[in-house]
């Protein structure tokens, strides 16, 4: 698809959207323009980077989404 393609096909969604996909949008576009590739903030970014050294060092344990399914179920029955 060319460039003028997805322009148009852009500005005719806004042109449609609602407020939240504008809001989206504008989010998106505004990481773009600070030329910030992520969209978390910095300190949820270091908080991550914190939680994956505790993972790796394995201070900390992780667990698969079948296993946390089962251990909420079972703080749930309690």
């Amino acid at each position: 698809m060319t460039t003028t393609a997805i322009r148009t096909k852009v500005h005719k969604y806004i042109d449609e959207a609602d407020t939240k996909v504008l809001e989206v949008v504008y989010q998106l576009l505004e990481v773009y323009r600070q030329g910030n590739s992520s969209l978390m903030k910095v300190e949820q970014q270091k908080e991550i980077l914190k939680r994956s050294a505790a993972y790796k060092a394995g201070k900390t344990k992780g667990y698969s989404l079948s296993e946390a399914r089962k251990r909420v179920k079972q703080k749930l029955s309690v």
